[in-house]
């Protein structure tokens, strides 16, 4: 090729098409030409930004790994402000979560502050959580040099300069805000909010699923409360009709509902009748038989029946009923002993209500406890009878 010569360039590798078609880099297309043998370095501007880069790197997998280790939400919040505080070389970090019941930003979490500084008031005034709660990163370079700060004489007390606050969102929502304190005025660049968003981003994940283990944990054992508090009432007496009373009063009670109603087969196995009920009316128990609605059809399929709105659905027979009522969900299931269809039992909320997979399994397994305290009572009264005869 000629000096004036156009030469063929790939605008992404950089790599030059040679007369032969082939592609060579730059370094070796000029070693071959005669402009001397290369060696390789590294200029002070990539290096710089190479071994930020490098920096941002291990140190993202620092602080992921750190607020990963646990499954105390008490704890993530903790690891988090005081791997942020290690990590990013600030003097202090604060996190807020977002409280959805009122709407307020409350103190989760902090590392590097004095008790007075976190108590100094309330940050709903501050422009920058504002910011933050609508999803942006948000600097103050010298919160010292402005006078219409907040609390701009209880940072210079704390000796604070700068603070970025950053804004911790699941999916699409914030659920908090991650504020970081220096102690000189820091000017920070995209690089640097860049990498701070993703760390917050991490904190807020961990965050999550902290919160949803515990609920998990708090959830399960509100279960084995229940469950042993209703085996307990109604394992303490062989009476059927106290047997009966117990379950659809403990019921309610335990489980936040408005009431609870128990039909028994009879002895053909073709009809319902009300043996035990609880929190509703005489009007409303009188209403007429259920035998042909098709929500109580299917529990005696054996299959629990979970209903959302009783005014709408169709597999309710007395919906009008309902309403005047105050019913607004209901979940009917089988009641079963030894193996045996026996009847069935209802659970009535004056809230909608969705059932989960979950809360019918474990209501599920609460009818067959009631089954079993049933048939137990049946078969003490009848061998009660049969002494009573001879």
């Amino acid at each position: 090729m000629t000096e004036k010569s156009l030469i063929p360039i790939c605008s992404w590798c950089k790599k030059i098409r040679t007369e032969d078609m082939s592609w060579k880099s730059i370094d070796m297309y000029l070693a071959d030409i005669g402009f001397g043998v290369f060696t390789h370095g590294m200029c002070p501007g990539c290096a710089e930004k190479y071994f930020e880069k490098r920096a941002y790197l291990e140190s993202y997998q620092n602080i992921c790994k750190a607020i990963s280790v646990s499954l105390s939400l008490e704890e993530v919040l903790s690891l988090i402000v005081t791997n942020v505080v290690k990590v990013m070389n600030v003097k202090a970090s604060m996190l807020r979560l977002l409280d959805k019941n009122t709407n307020k930003l409350e103190v989760a979490a902090y590392y590097g502050l004095s008790e007075e500084y976190v108590n100094k008031g309330p940050v709903v005034s501050d422009a920058s959580i504002a910011d933050a709660l609508s999803g942006k990163a948000v600097s103050i370079y010298d919160i010292q040099s402005d006078p219409d700060a907040t609390y701009r004489s209880a940072a210079e007390k704390e000796g604070i300069r700068s603070i970025l606050s950053i804004p911790l969102r699941l999916n699409d929502e914030v659920i908090g805000v991650l504020r970081m304190y220096t102690a000189e005025p820091v000017k920070y660049s995209k690089e640097d909010l860049k990498f701070v968003a993703a760390i917050a981003d991490q904190a807020a994940i961990a965050i999550n699923n902290a919160r949803t283990f515990e609920k998990t944990i708090s959830k399960e054992k509100q279960y084995l409360r229940v469950f042993e508090e209703v085996t307990k009432a109604v394992s303490s007496t062989l009476d059927l009709e106290e047997v009966l009373n117990l379950i659809v009063q403990k019921l309610p009670a335990v489980m936040n509902l408005k009431a609870a109603t128990i039909r028994l087969l009879d002895r053909t196995g073709e009809k319902l009748w009300l043996v035990a009920a609880h929190g509703l009316s005489k009007e409303y128990l009188n209403r007429g038989p259920v035998d042909t609605e098709e929500n109580v059809r299917e529990a005696l399929q054996l299959k629990p029946v979970a209903i959302y709105d009783v005014t709408k659905d169709s597999r309710i027979k007395y919906q009008r009923e309902a309403e005047r009522e105050g019913i607004k969900s209901m979940l009917t299931l089988p009641i079963i002993a030894r193996g045996k269809l026996i009847g069935i039992m209802r659970l009535l909320t004056n809230e909608f209500r969705h059932f989960n997979d979950e809360e019918i399994r474990f209501t599920a397994s609460l009818a067959e406890v009631c089954g079993t305290a049933i048939d137990n009572a049946r078969l003490y009264e009848e061998l009660k009878k049969k002494e009573g005869s001879r």
